[in-house]
């Protein structure tokens, strides 16, 4: 009599599928957003009972020089525009007003950080984009630049299972209110947006700019958001316009 015998890692996949059913370990969610298949998920707003994508939900607003008499500042945060600050007396009190009037945009908080920096957060955790930021006027003009980092908490990797409910929409995507499994142990595939190697340190990308990629793999830190439970155990070459399969193996508590 022949013995029939099944393959348990899979040396071919897609995006969430689970690449071994050894020693790992699933959880079930609930979807705050659409959420793709092998998708980096945080924490949602209810802490365990929910996950939803990665925000950048920090911006650092940091200037290249000091203010000086007669500039004005103008910049929007999520689209919406402060009130024009205009230089007073001195770069602390003119950076204090600056702080001030972002501070007063509904649902955004700034303080004061390091130097020039300023930490600018979204009260609801969401994403926050910091844009048009003109320094006019003056003997000088100060340069502004942002960086967005995030504070979410990563829950586990979005997996795709045998027997997933046909009422998914046709955009490989949990929606919202599904019950989405998230793997916090064994191994699955993603897509990765850079090269990686065996072994290499995983970061979700943080890519707000792009939506498609958000929640993609990468193991370059700046921006990103570290998994400090996971590597990567296969290689693979990928971009943010093209993206590429590699094997994840993750143990998030």
């Amino acid at each position: 009599m022949s013995i029939i015998k099944y393959q348990d890692y899979y040396d071919v996949g897609q995006a969430g599928q689970v690449a071994t059913l050894e020693d790992s370990n699933i959880k079930t969610r609930n979807a705050q957003e659409v959420i793709g298949f092998g998708k980096g998920v945080v924490k949602g707003s209810t802490g365990g009972t929910d996950v939803k994508n990665i925000a950048k939900n920090i911006a650092t607003l940091d200037f290249d020089a000091d203010f000086v008499t007669s500039n004005t500042i103008n910049l929007n945060v999520n689209g919406v525009a402060i009130s024009e600050v205009t230089f007073d007396t001195d770069q602390a009190t003119t950076k204090a007003a600056l702080v001030a009037a972002i501070d007063a945009l509904t649902g955004i908080s700034a303080v004061d950080a390091a130097s020039r920096a300023i930490t600018i957060t979204t009260d609801a955790g969401d994403n926050i984009t910091v844009s048009d930021i003109v320094v006019a006027a003056g003997a000088s003009q100060a340069n502004g630049s942002v960086a967005y980092t995030s504070s979410d908490v990563v829950e586990g990797i979005s997996a795709l299972r045998h027997g997933q409910p046909v009422t998914i929409g046709g955009d490989d995507a949990y929606q919202i209110n599904d019950a989405v499994n998230v793997l916090t142990k064994g191994v699955i595939w993603v897509n990765v947006i850079a090269t990686v190697a065996y072994g290499d340190s995983v970061y979700i990308a943080n890519d707000k700019t792009d939506s498609a990629n958000q929640g993609n793999f990468t193991n370059a830190s700046s921006g990103n958001l570290a998994v400090s439970s996971a590597k990567f155990v296969s290689a693979a070459t990928g971009t943010t316009g093209t993206p590429a399969l590699a094997k994840v193996e993750i143990n998030q508590p």
